[in-house]
This record gives structure tokens, sequence and C-alpha cells, in this order.
């Protein structure tokens, strides 16, 4: 396994961990077994470019994408993105509420993404916060419904970036919906976290 692999399945025995928590969070919430797992993960340093090969299966259709900004000891942004079509089917699911209309999205569709991209970003970043030992301060979380072409050229401007990508299975009721965690990091931030996993490699 290269080097970067390894430090890929120590970040994300760590990260799973954390998303496991907000799993049982939001399970309590909502009075629903809820499960979440970080099956797969990409750290790019910016060294190589990020392609929509990251993400193939992203880009397919409109997406529903719940941002956070942090800084303080550690800075960068992560966003939370699920299929569009799929979030109808989510937020009826958590809400107990029965839908007829797939395509129109309300208030209230916005404000179960916002709850759990804010559960769920929080975890993932305070979790790399505690990691670390640093000290974050978040931004409220934002919505945003995109399309495929406004998200390709989103990702156009991620080319050499610092970034991490966690590939998120959501599953609630037996229903599962496939989404990613996109995390961009100033330089500094995305050399703290390699200097971390290179100790804790070592230490293996």
């Amino acid at each position: 396994m290269d080097k970067i692999g390894i430090k890929e399945d120590i970040l994300k025995e760590i990260i799973n961990i954390n998303v496991g928590q907000a799993a049982s969070l939001l399970s309590e919430m909502v009075n629903k077994k809820i499960e979440l797992k970080v099956p797969k993960l990409r750290i790019l340093d910016g060294e190589t470019d990020f392609t929509h090969t990251d993400c193939p299966n992203l880009l397919k259709g409109a997406l529903m994408v719940s941002s956070i900004k942090f800084e303080n000891e550690l800075n960068g942004k992560a966003e939370l993105i699920f299929p569009a079509n799929h979030i109808k089917e989510l937020t009826s699911l958590c809400t107990g509420e029965e839908c007829f209309d797939l395509e129109t999205f309300t208030d209230t569709d916005f404000d179960v993404i916002k709850e759990l991209g804010n559960i769920i970003l929080n975890a993932v970043i305070g979790g790399l916060g505690n990691f670390l030992n640093m000290a974050i301060d978040y931004s409220m979380p934002e919505v945003k419904l995109f399309d495929t072409i406004e998200v390709q050229e989103v990702l156009k401007k991620k080319k050499k970036a610092n970034i991490l990508i966690l590939f998120v299975n959501f599953k609630i009721g037996g229903t599962q919906v496939n989404g990613a965690l996109i995390v961009t990091f100033t330089i500094d931030s995305m050399r703290d976290l390699m200097d971390k996993l290179d100790e804790v490699e070592k230490g293996l």
C-alpha cells in the first residue's frame, strides 16, 4: 500500500468513529435508526488535480449542497453533497411526512438538510479538530441547489487544491442515499493534517 493509502486508512477509521456518533444523535432526533458510514476517502494534497472521476456518481442531475466554513487553528470549507433526486425521500423519512411531489423543494426540505448537514459536518470537522488538538470556529450552514453544469464549474476551481473527499453512505429505514463530503483546506491546515498522520503512522 502506498504512503497516502495508509494515511487514508488511518483517517477513515478516525472519521467513521465521529460519523457513528453523529448517526446516534440523528437517530435520537428523528426516532429512527440512522446509519452513517464513510467506506472510502481520498486525500488530494495539492499535487493532484481534482477531477470528476474522484466523484463519478455525483455529477448526474441536480445536487443539494450543505456547506460550512471553519477557521481559527484549522481553516477551510466543508461541503456535504447529496443527489437532489434522493432529497425528498430522505427528508420525508426524517420528518415522517409522505411525499407526493419529488421535484419541488420546500422550506422544510432545506431545513432538514441544513440540520442533517450541520450535525454531520460538525462531527467530521470537530473530529478532525480533536485529532489535531486544534480549536475551530464554525460558520452557520448554508444549503444550495446546484445543477450539473454549476457543479462542474465548482470542481474546476478545485484543481491543485488541498482536499479531503469522503464518500458518505446515509441509511435510514432501509433506504440508502450515497453522497460525498468535500473538505477544502488551506495549505497550512493540510500540512498540519499530513504531519499528524505521519506521526500516527510511525507509531503503528
